[in-house]
C-alpha cells in the first residue's frame, strides 16, 4: 500500500509538471482548438453557467452546419509565449487561424477584454465585424464568456440559424478533470495487475523450485 501511495503521489506530480508545461505552450490556444471547440482561460474561473452557456451555444450552431471555434483570452498569460498579440485580436485571429488552418478552415472567434477578433479563410469579414461591433465585453472573465455567447448566436442568426444554450454534457473544465481521474486509475489499476502478476510468476516460481 505504501509503494501504490508513493506511486501515485508521484504520478500527480507528473501531471502537475505536464500541465505546467502545457501551460508555458508558445500558443495554448492553438493545440487545445486542434481538436477542441472552445478555448477557455486557465485560470480566470469562470462560472460553470456561462461555460456550459457557450460551449452548447458553439455545439448548436456546429451541429446545424454553422461550424465555429471559440478563444477566450482574459490575459497575456493566455497567449504563451506570443503576448505581442495581447489586446490585439484581430491580429490573433488571422494568426490564430493560420495555425489551425491544416485542420480547421472554418469560423474562428477571438474575445478578448478590449474587443473581438475573427477569422474565416477565403471570406471577407467586414459584414462580421460589422455585427460584432454591436456587442459589449464585460471586464470579467464572465464578462468575456457571456459576450462570447452572444456572438456566436448572433453570427449563427445572421446566417439563419438559431442556436441552443442548453448544454447536454460537459463543459470543457469537467470533461478536462474527468479525463485526469481516468488516467490516474487506469495507471493505478495497471500498476496493481502488473504487481499482482508479478507476484503469481514468483509463487509458481518458488513452487517449481520446491
Amino acid at each position: 500500500m505504501r509503494r501504490l501511495a508513493a506511486v501515485a503521489l508521484a504520478l500527480g506530480a507528473v501531471l502537475l509538471c505536464a500541465a505546467g508545461v502545457a501551460r508555458a505552450d508558445g500558443d495554448p490556444a492553438s493545440d487545445y482548438l486542434y481538436t477542441q471547440k472552445v478555448f477557455l482561460p486557465y485560470d480566470a474561473n469562470i462560472a460553470q453557467a456561462d461555460q456550459r452557456k457557450l460551449v452548447a451555444a458553439v455545439r448548436s450552431a456546429t451541429e446545424q452546419g454553422f461550424p465555429i471555434r471559440v478563444a477566450l483570452i482574459a490575459s497575456s498569460y493566455d497567449l504563451g509565449s506570443v503576448t505581442v498579440l495581447w489586446k490585439r485580436p484581430r491580429t490573433y485571429a488571422r494568426f490564430l487561424g493560420a495555425e489551425l488552418e491544416f485542420l480547421y478552415k472554418g469560423r474562428l472567434l477571438i474575445v478578448m477584454p478590449n474587443g473581438f477578433g475573427f477569422n474565416r479563410p477565403k471570406h471577407g469579414t467586414a459584414a462580421e465585424y460589422a455585427l460584432l461591433s454591436k456587442i459589449p465585453i464585460g471586464p470579467t472573465p464572465d464578462g468575456l464568456a457571456e459576450a462570447a455567447t452572444t456572438a456566436v448566436r448572433k453570427l449563427a442568426a445572421a446566417n439563419g440559424i438559431t442556436v441552443s444554450t442548453v448544454l447536454k454534457g460537459k463543459t470543457p473544465a469537467q470533461q478536462n478533470a474527468h479525463d485526469r481521474v481516468v488516467i490516474v486509475v487506469a495507471v493505478l489499476v495497471a500498476l496493481l495487475l502488473g504487481g499482482a502478476l508479478r507476484l503469481l510468476v514468483r509463487r509458481r516460481a518458488a513452487r517449481v523450485s520446491d
